[in-house]
């Protein structure tokens, strides 16, 4: 701020001498009329005060101005100017730029002004730097940070336009060609970008210009041609974070792992975005098989809880449960562990082990208070069911109904434990029940829907599904149901079609909707439509219902496809399906 302080002092110095031959000879007392005396006529010299030296007479005396001369105007605004910078005052600085319009003031006068305002993300900048370019059209520092305020504040092809004015009328600018260049790529225009780069030879290229080409590239999907150019600006530029991480990504996306962890090794040291960048060596290290290397690793992250969970969880998923659990073990020996702990310690035991008492254990420290206990208590009487202690899970979950009443999963397990133990009036009760304590859950709908199926009640669950579609029309399994449902029925076919389509939209290449598709359009006459969507159906999922390959078997013969009818009917009847017979007799025709 020192040499702002001087610049003001200066100025304020040249209005204090400005001021003075404003009052003509300095403006002390001694120049003023006595009382009871008069000025003299324009032109006549004043009489002399008491005492005042005869040598003064001889200086001509300056008339008084009414207003200030346009050098002491410019100097007055650019004092205004430079004290709402120092005083960090946006409203008087563009006040004041008002002023500068009309004063000869440098253009670097104005670009301090609007740098000062980029760096505060303030929309002024855009306001203040119009107001600048409106004296300085051709300035060209002045037009690249107007277009990076334009980019900044929303306007990008304002920004890009001004740029390509600019860069007509001074066609051998490299700058505004590189900065027209870099606006592109950063409004998607990666097309344009790539020409205008192509165009800068390599002795006028800088690590900048490297890093965006490679931007437009893998804008452009061109990855592999990206590569070049980032190492380029790496090897120029070592600590060019931006262009690590790029490099990074591109690796990690490819396969080359150890490429990319050399990337991200050099990020963490450069201490660039260390928690993302130590998670990216974590998860490239259990993709190399090397959990250790991942424990490492983490160790250069933060040492927060909510980094270390996410560590377990990385472990966990990668399926390195022992690492995962001596982590979760430490969080909680460190004591005020998060309720999420005691939830994954308590499922590693059970699933792990199948040690149902060390898992109970582990729900048994869950503190009462914590935002977990809801699901603390529905996971007790999950693994007590899946134990195979259905009353004790029944009791768990009844009692959890009661204390979280709030929280609708318990409702929803009870209504599949009694359904478990073919209990299905007691079921139904509860769901009833549930669907009017909670009318706009679609998944307590749904089971209530799926429950009155089961029992035989077909129309009761239709009329169930087709409420759920018309609060929440995008509902994919209730578009399944009514869709399969009219398609068996005969009836309204093309909706039903409209329908199966809209849920394989929605939940693509699930394999029971393919066939419900493949089915409507077979019963609706769409032949080759249903082949192609039932052989598709087939390929989905590893374990494929023996009520597909029926359909498979029955629209492959009405199409006279007897080979692959055969082969359908007899992949069905390897999975020992309830209507086998029906199945051999169809068989047997063929």
């Amino acid at each position: 701020m020192k040499h702002k302080t001087i610049a003001l002092l200066c100025a304020l110095t040249l209005v204090a001498t400005a001021s003075l031959s404003l009052l003509g000879c300095g403006g002390c007392a001694g120049n003023k009329p006595q009382t009871g005396q008069t000025a003299g006529r324009a032109g006549e010299k004043p009489a002399l005060a008491r005492g005042e030296p005869a040598s003064l007479q001889s200086l001509p005396v300056r008339p008084v101005e009414s207003e200030l001369s346009p050098d002491a105007r410019s100097t007055y605004a650019y004092l205004l100017y430079t004290q709402a910078l120092l005083d960090e005052d946006e409203a008087a600085l563009l006040q004041a730029a008002s002023l500068l319009k009309t004063s000869p003031v440098p253009a670097k006068v104005w670009l301090e002004g609007g740098v000062w305002l980029m760096s505060r993300k303030s929309p002024n900048a855009v306001i203040l730097l119009e107001q600048a370019l409106s004296v300085w059209p051709e300035d060209m520092s002045l037009n690249l940070l107007y277009a990076e305020a334009l980019l900044e504040h929303g306007m990008p092809d304002r920004g890009v336009e001004l740029m390509r004015a600019y860069l007509q009328k001074h066609p051998d600018s490299l700058d505004a060609r590189l900065e027209l260049a870099l606006l592109l790529v950063k409004g998607k225009q990666f097309t344009e970008a790539e020409k205008l780069l192509n165009s800068v030879t390599a002795r006028q290229r800088s690590p900048l210009v490297d890093y965006y080409h490679a931007r437009a590239l893998i804008g452009m999907e061109r990855r592999n041609e990206a590569i070049p150019y980032l190492q380029k600006a790496i090897r120029e530029m070592p600590d060019f974070v931006e262009a690590l991480a790029e490099l990074a990504f591109i690796c990690e996306q490819r396969g080359d792992l150890r490429e990319a962890r050399n990337a991200y090794e050099k990020l963490i040291k450069l201490n660039f975005s260390t928690q993302d960048v130590a998670l990216r060596l974590v998860n490239i290290s259990l993709r190399l098989k090397q959990p250790e290397k991942a424990l490492q690793y983490m160790r250069l992250g933060p040492s927060t809880v909510p980094f270390k969970l996410t560590v377990a969880s990385m472990f966990m998923d990668s399926r390195h449960y022992l690492q995962a659990e001596n982590l979760l073990k430490q969080i909680a020996a460190d004591g005020g562990a998060p309720g999420d702990v005691y939830l994954l310690l308590a499922d590693l035991a059970y699933e792990q082990r199948r040690d149902l008492s060390m898992a109970l254990s582990w729900l048994d420290k869950m503190p009462p208070t914590s935002k977990s206990a809801g699901r603390a208590r529905l996971l007790r009487a999950q693994l007590l069911a899946e134990a195979g202690q259905n009353d004790n899970a029944l009791t768990v979950v009844r009692q959890g109904r009661k204390d979280f009443a709030d929280i609708p999963d318990f409702q929803e397990f009870e209504i599949r434990l009694l359904a478990r133990q073919k209990r299905m009036a007691d079921a139904l009760a509860v769901a009833r029940e549930a669907v009017k304590t909670w009318p706009d859950n679609t998944d307590l709908a749904f089971l209530l829907g799926s429950l009155l199926d089961e029992t035989g009640d077909k129309k009761g669950a239709f009329t169930v599904m087709e409420g759920i579609l018309t609060n929440h029309p995008d509902n994919y399994q209730a578009l399944n149901y009514v869709g399969y449902t009219l398609a068996e029925e005969d009836r309204e076919l093309e909706r039903a079609v409209t329908l199966l389509v809209r849920a394989n939209e929605l939940s693509p290449d699930q394999a029971y909707i393919v066939d419900s598709l493949a089915w409507a359009m077979f019963k609706a006459g769409r032949l080759e439509e249903a082949l192609s969507e039932i052989r598709r159906a087939v390929k989905l999922g590893d374990q494929v219902d023996p009520s597909i390959w029926e359909h498979y078997g029955d629209i492959a013969r009405r199409m006279g496809l007897n080979d692959e009818a055969r082969k359908a009917y007899q992949k069905a009847l390897e999975l020992k399906p309830a209507n086998a017979e029906s199945l051999r007799q169809r068989l047997s025709t063929l």
